[in-house]
């Protein structure tokens, strides 16, 4: 549950606050364009907190590997991308964490 409540946390942020945290990934002001992304990101934190919380056994393995593709997709931005490089870095690791976390929940005793 605490996994949820951090994940629900972030997602709370990035919708409710995404100019401010968009400007603490970014480290300086964000186009608009970077404000709707937090923002699609913080619904979608948001929908697998609540799917994740309610559902049972085998969604947090389906959880991890969406986080691991959002992972993926911003390591192919930061090579890509040196504007959005430490945004996208940061979103990775915490995508990764996600993962993990989520992998560790299915696979507990």
């Amino acid at each position: 549950m605490r996994l949820e409540a951090a994940r629900a946390a972030l997602g709370s942020a990035e919708l409710v606050a995404p100019s401010l945290v968009a400007r603490l990934l970014l480290w300086r002001k964000p186009a608009t364009t970077e404000v709707v992304v937090a923002r699609v990101l913080g619904v979608r934190h948001l929908v697998q907190a609540g799917l994740t919380s309610k559902a049972g056994s085998g969604i947090h393995v389906l959880g991890a590997d969406v986080d691991l593709l959002h992972c993926a997709s911003m390591l192919l931005l930061a090579v890509f991308d040196a504007k959005h490089r430490r945004a996208a870095l940061t979103t990775a690791a915490i995508a990764f964490l996600f993962a993990v976390c989520e992998y560790r929940f299915e696979t507990r005793d």
